[in-house]
């Protein structure tokens, strides 16, 4: 069992891989009262080409969320919702972009639990019947997103930031999409995706490391996998330039909602995708949050009520950095972002302050197993790695080299969203 010590916050990070394949992280803390334990297959809803036998293999959008769906569903009992809360614990699944996860949390009983988790995450369940019941199932949780303003703002911002990476598409699909999924295809995803060479599972919290990966290797020790070809994914050349520049939706919204997303191309910056997500998330803090006389003065003025929301998507070739707010201005609104984009006029003392201010957050997140667990599922599906030198990645950021990043955006290369009531 490799130790990875986390720098500078004197906390470790246990890592195996098995003969299979599958990789298990393990953080321990003695004096938590909880665990959290994940089990990520790298497989969410922008995986819908592939190579297979040299073929492109091309399925319908949704198809990663329909798995989670189907995998959730056992066909013995008892049910993963009953079988975790006979100790108290909860369950559930969730799709992204990039990963499909299951997971449990409970304060007792947590390798029995992860023993159990492996199992029916292992064990996929098909008859023709249940998934066209599924479908029913799936269109109803479309539709309550089509009537989600957030939903549709959200679906929005990428299709308009976006022209070709699938990025764009819906995690979950249109109701075209998931009627054509077939049992076949699903069969066929499950396979390849849910190979455990292609899966990884986290778990966090106090408990045994050592009693718990024996368990974990019984357990699989026990079961018969295929090899698993290396997965080839069909890559996408996605243009620097937004799709659409504005846009404006009639929606049941009270309170109309914008989106302000700036489209920034990762090529024109020389430092790595991470270093470079903390200085986006400093710079637009510092612009524009909570914090700042740029937010003190949009409330003054009664252009917004509550501070702008930010949010960054990495899309592998962009990023896409949206500016949230729900606002019935918004058009002052966003004649004041366009001017605010003009001047740079961050101090040093202020990029100190929240520098700190990001440290102290990383090192008290220790002290929360489902932060953590996000964390180690967040660098293995972005990085494929643990990062053990935040703390020192963080220090060495430079008020020059956040100059430097400002001035390489094109606060030009914007699409703006807009639902009104």
């Amino acid at each position: 069992m490799k130790r990875i010590s986390i720098k500078r916050i004197d906390e470790d990070i246990f890592y195996e891989k098995l003969d299979n394949g599958m990789d298990i992280y393990m953080y321990v803390n003695k004096n938590i009262h909880n665990n959290y334990v994940t089990f990520s297959t790298r497989y969410g809803s922008v995986y819908n080409e592939f190579y297979n036998d040299g073929k492109i293999i091309k399925v319908p959008n949704g198809i990663a969320h329909f798995l989670e769906h189907k995998v959730f569903v056992q066909k013995n009992d008892p049910q993963p919702e009953v079988f975790f809360a006979k100790s108290g614990g909860i369950c559930n699944a969730f799709t992204t972009f990039k990963n499909t996860t299951y997971l449990f949390n409970s304060p007792d009983n947590v390798i029995e639990n992860t023993v159990y988790l492996l199992d029916f995450v292992q064990d996929l369940y098909l008859t023709d019947e249940n998934v066209k019941s599924e479908k029913g199932i799936i269109g109803q949780e479309i539709k309550m997103c089509d009537d989600n303003p957030s939903d549709v703002l959200y679906d929005k911002i990428r299709e308009n930031a976006i022209k070709v990476n699938p990025f764009r598409h819906s995690i979950i699909g249109t109701k075209k999409e998931v009627d054509s999924i077939t049992k076949e295809l699903l069969t066929r995803c499950y396979n390849t995706f849910y190979n455990p060479n292609n899966m990884f599972l986290v778990i966090t919290g106090n408990f045994d490391k050592d009693k718990m990966l024996k368990a974990i290797k019984d357990n699989q020790s026990k079961k018969k996998f295929d090899n698993g070809k290396k997965i080839e994914l069909v890559k996408y050349n996605e243009p620097d330039e937004v799709l659409k520049e504005y846009e404006e939706i009639k929606s049941n919204v009270s309170i109309s909602k914008v989106a302000y997303s700036i489209k920034v191309p990762l090529k024109d910056f020389d430092i790595d995708v991470r270093r470079l997500s903390i200085y986006m998330f400093l710079l637009f803090n510092l612009l524009l949050g909570d914090t700042s006389t740029f937010d003190a003065y949009l409330k003054k003025k009664g252009i917004i009520t509550s501070s702008i929301y930010y949010n960054l998507l990495n899309i592998d070739s962009h990023f896409i950095i949206s500016l949230i707010n729900s606002t019935d201005k918004y058009k002052e609104l966003i004649k004041e972002l366009n001017n605010r984009f003009k001047k740079f006029d961050i101090s040093k003392e202020d990029f100190s302050r929240k520098k700190k201010v990001l440290i102290s957050n990383e090192i008290f997140s220790y002290e929360n197993v489902e932060m953590i667990n996000d964390m180690i599922i967040d660098n293995v599906i972005f990085d494929n790695k643990i990062c053990d030198n935040i703390i020192d990645i963080i220090e060495n950021l430079t008020y020059e080299e956040l100059m430097n990043v400002y001035n390489k955006i094109d606060f030009n290369n914007k699409s703006i969203v807009i639902l009104k009531k």
